[in-house]
């Protein structure tokens, strides 16, 4: 006899409940095929690395990207550390994560410009600049590759931070993947190892495109053994229309 049929034969009030009971039994069931806690839930932001990355996001305008029009600014002078390769943005559209951090850290310091560096001076000087490739070489081939028009996108807002001589620098920085940078990276490296330079010296690849935010004290660099990578996201960005 199916089930149904058994259910016809039982008086009313033992239908009620015995409906009850596969309610309530229905209900346990649901509550414990949900994941328990926060170890189940996933994370609305996280990382190129999968780290989870607290919200709110910072916001951004998207047209931080609209940069073809901006002029190039070459850099060059004779002193040392005083050549390098940039890419120029409009700090407006910058400026307003600066406005939101420095409102809760009031000892931020800002350029008030806001660029990309694609050959830093340390580079030029210590690798490119000793096999004689001159900066204007170097602007030359960033020009052919329209730099200003170069397309990148934002991954996250990164925070770098190190304790120098007992004191703390801060820096923040939005970080990005900038393809076409590299190539331009790559061009160079090309015209550095046709002039007989130390390619040991000078990998194209190790660049960690971003853009300067503001900071405490004063920017970090490589040299103090920061790397401004997707290591250091730390907050999330989202870009608006």
């Amino acid at each position: 006899m199916s089930l149904v049929c058994k259910l016809q034969t039982i008086p009313s009030n033992m239908k009620l409940a015995f409906s009850a009971v596969l309610l309530w039994v229905g209900a346990i069931t649901t509550a414990q095929s949900k994941p328990h806690g926060h170890h189940h839930r996933k994370h609305k932001y996280q990382s190129p690395l999968g780290i989870p990355l607290p919200g709110p996001a910072f916001k951004i305008s998207q047209k931080i990207h609209q940069t073809a029009h901006i002029p190039f600014v070459p850099h060059t002078a004779p002193q040392p550390f005083a050549s390098w390769l940039g890419q120029q943005l409009d700090f407006t559209y910058v400026k307003p994560i600066f406005d939101a951090l420095n409102a809760t850290d009031k000892t931020l310091i800002t350029r008030g410009e806001s660029h990309i560096t694609v050959i830093t001076p340390p580079e030029f000087d210590g690798a490119l600049h000793l096999a004689n490739v001159t900066i204007d070489e170097i602007n030359a081939i960033a020009l052919k590759n329209h730099i200003q028009a170069a397309q990148f996108k934002i991954v996250c807002l990164g925070q770098e931070h190190i304790l120098l001589d007992k004191e703390e620098y801060r820096v923040f920085s939005v970080l990005i993947d900038a393809p076409d940078l590299r190539k331009i990276r790559e061009d160079v490296f090309r015209l550095f190892a046709s002039k007989g330079g130390n390619t040991g010296l000078f990998d194209p690849h190790a660049f960690w495109p971003h853009i300067t935010v503001g900071f405490n004290q004063r920017d970090l660099f490589i040299q103090d053994n920061i790397y401004k990578g997707y290591n250091a996201c730390w907050r999330p960005i989202v870009e608006m229309h």
